[in-house]
């Protein structure tokens, strides 16, 4: 015969374990009322397979849709969120059933309880939850059954905070002759000398007593301010003090904390917490949103570039390229993407030697593919995309979810197969042929809940135990370190039944929970962390957790009430880690803890003279205005880039506004020029506008959104008054464009050829060649003094222009944003535009010099790093650059050592 031990906190984890300090013991378990309904069920063979809540309110959707006649209690919220309109009902519904009313008895009380009678009478082949499962078996015991029980032991003192169906329960169970037992108090212990933590048990039971905390260490709260102060002074005390006689209350854990205790070589305490943002989870709801108009284009760059992204790799790489310098979708750019990914497949196919039959097949499945995660169409939020559309992409994730668990085993796979499931069952209870966004969101919100637990971290084998809850602890324990001691943020229970329909419940026998009992059974359950520890009860309270402040845990206020008169007694109760960290070695409480020291090692200095093998590095055979600019900036930065191929590890994602605008500016430029060559003001206008709405969703998608609608307008004001000007300006000037994207080169010296593309490049009146380069900035007055210092890209690119070694020609930068022309001063541009400078020729010779001067040092083997200081002189003076070091924005300000100057 079996032997319970019971208690209403116990389902899951327990502190002591069915042994209880004995060598063996068979028969015997620890549990919880969920899971002695579990084991009456199956000695009774009422087992059921476990239903998804999720399942329950997509049919309770589906029966309110087919009682909705437009005037039911429920209909506004059902019009407004149909999907929790059903789960407050379906709660309502089950908290009636577990306190035993049956809509054919308990007829009438209210109109709500009126109409959950009718829908709960209509709903015959509902799928049963554990309300229906409790009231199946309370019914079952009503029968003359065998129950294979010897004794339950109780350990919960307050039996009056149970629910109704638990004390009912337990009631069948002597009637079918189970014992009943007791579980023994706390032995009565010698007199001891009297411990803060002893003076605060006295006065939790009652005791009057004028004594207060004297700091003794029995009972500290431990407050950091970061989380990390906190994991490193309890691991610090499981290492030295850790017993079997210790009891971790740990919550839901934390990653931090088990990283920590992995650090120093101590067993994890295991970490709980749901995610929803795994990666295989978020595949889903990420497909889902990139059919949404307007489209957002930062929903499609996470969907391509998550690790477990279901878009065929050598697409996918190519689209997220793509999206970082074009954020839009349907575009040139995007489409060559797409097709290169392509390309890339057939030819990978060709050298594997298959048949014109089979790579037919394969393009087909690639091109489906396609259609479906990036090539598709889009839909307006609140029209909804069709139903068949919605059904095939649940199908399809669940399909992909599949074929990738059958090769990995990976569990979380399974879920997203079952998640996938889920969300189609809830859609299609909706009875629409269209979804909309909102319906979505609610039931995909509810489906994936929290998410799914971390399957790496598992609480691992140790000395002590460890308990999610103070109410799992049933027995004494030496020592209680309770982490996280902070307060529930879930907010207070919501009142659902008014005082008359309790008391109508009640006269028909249907008992349900007091409202009071939940709260006072939690408040119990927190007491018994300070009832059941002998020695200590730590209790370790980071201010912040994750970066957010979350107040400390109601206990804390109980425990002030009881035993500190004014804030001098709570310091002494009271640890700072962070302070108690600094000290090498220490004595609290007389416990020693003793460090060791780690063998100091400096961080390294800046370097701004590197010496590598003459001749190692040498020019390339193409030079850019861009890797010239490196160049003459900071030698090392273009030795890492372009001599030693050192990549950036930077992540793509989408661009900084400048950049996006100034290509969807850039475009919308091109094609006017390309239309006519001549426009009026208003025509301008008119057509610039025109561009930009077609090209937006192509190349600066982000600007579609809601939130951006006020900066959508003041870009597209902006562009069409700046274009404007620039087309008046030329008709004035007599300048026509000839050219966009010119792609030029020139020889520089022996061996290394110059290459450019030009932005635009025009004619004067005079037939003389000008340059233009468009830009995009938010402060133009930065490429004004640019010309007033020197322009490298400028004076290369007008080089490269010149037909003539002593030919200046004029040049000049276009503000796209605002309208501006900042131009060198030459008699072929209007003078309301110039800006004094050096001249081109004047700046193309000192540019030259610079890189030859440079080049000079590097295949000597001296690379120098500007942005770095020298407190030599001389060594200071061995360069000179003609433009500030581009330290600010260089991605290889780790290798030089800059960003560790202080200043």
């Amino acid at each position: 015969m079996m032997k319970i031990i019971l208690g209403f906190w116990l389902d899951s984890a327990s502190y002591p374990d069915a042994l209880h300090g004995q060598e063996a013991s068979a028969g015997t378990v620890v549990t919880g009322f969920n899971g002695l309904l579990g084991i009456l069920e199956t000695q009774l063979g009422l087992t059921i397979p476990k239903q998804s809540e999720n399942l329950r309110i997509a049919e309770w959707q589906e029966l309110l849709r087919k009682h909705d006649n437009g005037n039911r209690l429920y209909s506004p919220s059902y019009q407004t969120d149909s999907w929790n309109t059903a789960k407050e009902l379906l709660r309502r519904r089950d908290e009636l059933v577990l306190a035993g009313w049956d809509p054919t008895i308990h007829m009438g009380g209210s109109k709500w309880l009126e109409l959950l009678g009718e829908l709960e009478q209509s709903n015959q082949n509902r799928t049963w939850g554990l309300p229906d499962r409790v009231r199946a078996l309370l019914a079952k015991l009503e029968e003359p059954v065998q129950v294979h029980i010897e004794t339950i032991t109780i350990v919960d003192e307050d039996k009056s905070l149970w629910d109704p169906w638990c004390k009912q329960l337990i009631e069948k169970l002597k009637y079918h002759g189970v014992e009943m037992v007791k579980a023994p108090s706390e032995k009565e212990k010698e007199e001891e000398p009297t411990t803060d933590l002893s003076l605060l048990k006295r006065v939790l039971a009652g005791e009057s007593l004028s004594q207060e905390a004297k700091g003794d260490g029995s009972l500290l709260l431990v407050r950091s301010e970061q989380e990390w102060d906190a994991a490193d002074y309890l691991t610090s005390w499981l290492q030295e003090h850790g017993t079997e006689q210790t009891v971790i209350i740990k919550d839901e854990g934390s990653l931090l904390l088990d990283e920590l205790l992995h650090r120093r070589g101590v067993a994890g305490a295991g970490a709980e917490g749901a995610s929803k943002w795994r990666a295989v989870l978020q595949v889903l709801p990420l497909t889902i949103d990139t059919y949404w108009n307007p489209i957002r284009v930062e929903r499609m760059m996470e969907l391509v570039t998550i690790p477990t992204s279901p878009i065929p790799g050598r697409i996918r790489y190519r689209l997220a390229s793509a999206l970082a310098n074009h954020p839009g979708i349907g575009g040139p750019v995007w489409t060559e993407a797409i097709e290169q990914g392509l390309r890339h497949y057939e030819e990978a196919w060709i050298e594997e030697g298959l048949d014109d039959q089979e790579k037919k097949k394969r393009r087909k499945k690639l091109e489906e593919k396609l259609d479906l995660w990036v090539r598709h169409e889009y839909y307006d939020p609140n029209e909804g995309m069709p139903l068949e559309t919605f059904v095939h992409i649940c199908q399809k994730v669940s399909q992909w979810a599949a074929s990738t668990y059958q090769r990995t085993h990976d569990p979380i796979y399974a879920q997203a197969i079952k998640h996938a499931q889920e969300v189609l069952d809830g859609v299609r209870t909706l009875g629409v042929t269209s979804v909309s966004q909102l319906q979505v969101g609610r039931i995909m919100d509810s489906v994936l809940g929290e998410g799914a637990k971390l399957s790496h971290y598992g609480e691992e084998a140790a000395p002590w135990q460890v308990v999610n809850h103070p109410g799992q602890i049933w027995g004494e324990a030496d020592t209680i370190l309770w982490w996280g001691f902070l307060k529930n943020m879930s907010g207070p229970s919501i009142r659902t039944w008014t005082v008359k329909e309790r008391n109508w419940l009640k006269e028909q026998g249907v008992f349900l929970t007091e409202e009071d009992v939940r709260r006072r059974r939690e408040a119990a359950s927190w007491q018994q962390a300070i009832r059941y520890a002998n020695r200590k009860l730590i209790l370790f309270a980071p201010a912040k957790v994750k970066g957010e402040e979350i107040p400390i845990h109601p206990l804390w206020d109980e425990i002030r009430y009881a035993v500190v008169k004014d804030h001098h007694t709570e310091k002494k109760l009271t640890l700072d880690p962070a302070e108690w960290r600094k000290q090498p070695s220490v004595t609290l409480f007389e416990e020693p803890f003793e460090r060791v020291g780690l063998n100091k090692r400096n961080i390294p200095e800046p370097i701004r003279t590197w010496q590598v093998p003459e001749k190692v590095v040498i020019p390339r055979e193409e030079e850019s205005a861009t890797s010239f600019e490196s160049l003459i900036g900071c030698p090392v930065k273009w030795t890492f880039r372009y001599a030693a191929k050192v990549k950036p590890g930077s992540a793509l994602s989408i661009p900084h506004e400048s950049l996006m605008l100034g290509n969807l500016g850039h475009v919308i430029l091109e094609h006017l020029i390309t239309e006519k060559s001549s426009w009026s003001e208003q025509e301008v206008r008119l057509r610039a506008g025109e561009l930009f709405d077609e090209f937006m969703p192509k190349l600066a998608a982000p600007l579609l959104e809601p939130k951006n609608s006020i900066r959508r307008d003041e870009t597209r004001r902006h562009l069409q008054t700046s274009l404007q000007q620039f087309f008046k300006v030329l008709h004035q000037a007599g300048v026509q464009i000839q050219h966009t994207e010119l792609e030029l080169q020139k020889p520089w010296s022996e061996g290394v050829e110059f290459k450019g593309r030009l932005d635009l490049v025009g004619e004067t009146r005079t037939g003389k060649k000008i340059l233009f380069d468009a830009k995009w900035s938010r402060k133009p007055s930065n490429y004004k003094e640019r010309l007033e210092k020197v322009s490298i890209q400028l004076t290369l690119y007008h080089w490269l222009l010149a037909d003539h070694e002593d030919e200046e020609l004029p040049v000049a930068y276009f503000m796209l944003r605002s309208g501006h022309f900042y131009s060198l001063p030459h008699e072929d541009f209007p003078e309301d535009y110039h800006v004094p400078g050096p001249s081109l020729l004047e700046n193309h010779d000192m540019v030259r010099k610079s890189v030859e001067d440079v080049w000079t040092q590097l295949q000597q083997g001296t690379i120098i790093a500007p942005g770095v200081p020298s407190s030599d002189a001389e060594e200071a003076g061995s360069f000179a650059s003609i433009i500030d070091p581009p330290c600010m924005y260089c991605e290889y300000q780790n290798l030089c050592g800059v960003r560790r100057l202080t200043t």
